[in-house]
């Protein structure tokens, strides 16, 4: 029997992998050392790093330290513990969006929008979707002077994906309507042009193709760290986006996803 027991508590063992949303400058109740404790009440096998390669060595120590939350808190961990960090974010992330025009033109749009509405130049239908976005962006925020438990719980995971909702999808909206958004401009570098329109679309495509890749880079290492405990580090307005396309997964790849106040 205790044979039989041993067996199945090993086989029955899964890889743990826990989306923990972070806040990434030092704020009141989120700082270094708030991280730092979760991490070492978790005791991850794997960090994953919201960031890409090129701020690693090729021994996957960090080339460079910064003054965030997760920064400090991860070189303070890899000192103290043994545990592996890797990088999972879309490669190139703001070189590619600077590339394509949809930065800075997404933020001009925004602010092209906010004086369309502040100058009451928006219909009445278009300037109840921008309030109720800044509702949205205002109480989305609000939960980053809480605590780490309240960004991470399925009640802000859907106002995140709300928020997100009618930022890259309702405002898009909007904007296509006006002409003002098509017909302004801004000159790249490569003194090509974009339309503040255009811009927009683009950053709205690059939301879900950058979480889409990051989930991707994700379950590579879930797989690539069978049986192992894994944080994956990530600003808490892209927990709903990494949820929605990782948890379906656990059965096909054996894994189970917890929070970080299971530990």
């Amino acid at each position: 029997m205790f044979i039989g027991l041993l067996f199945y508590s090993c086989t029955s063992k899964k890889t743990e992998l826990v989306l923990l949303g972070t806040v990434h400058q030092p704020i009141e109740n989120f700082t270094p050392d708030s991280l730092y404790n979760i991490l070492v009440k978790i005791q991850p096998d794997l960090i994953l790093f919201e960031v890409d390669s090129s701020f690693f060595t090729e021994e996957f120590e960090f080339n460079t330290t910064w003054e965030s939350n997760e920064n400090i808190a991860v070189v303070k961990y890899m000192k103290n513990f043994e545990v592996d960090v890797r990088p999972y974010e879309f490669t190139g992330r703001n070189e590619y969006r600077i590339k394509i025009g949809s930065r800075p033109t997404d933020g001009k749009a925004i602010e092209m929008l906010d004086s369309l509405y502040k100058s009451n130049q928006l219909d009445s239908l278009n300037q109840k979707v921008y309030l109720k976005f800044l509702e949205l962006s205002d109480s989305l925020n609000s939960f980053a002077y809480l605590g780490a438990k309240a960004f991470n719980n399925s009640n802000t995971d859907r106002i995140a994906q709300e928020r997100q909702q009618y930022q890259y999808k309702k405002l898009l909206k909007i904007i296509n309507e006006y002409p003002i958004f098509a017909n302004t401009y801004f000159v790249k570098e490569n003194n090509d042009s974009i339309s503040y329109a255009e811009g927009y679309k683009r950053a709205s495509e690059f939301w879900d193709l950058r979480n889409q890749t990051m989930s991707k880079n994700i379950l590579h290492f879930v797989k690539l760290y069978k049986d192992k405990r894994i944080v994956v580090l990530n600003g808490y307005n892209h927990r709903y986006y990494l949820n929605s396309l990782i948890k379906p997964k656990q059965d096909e790849i054996g894994f189970m996803v917890k929070e970080f106040y299971d530990y």
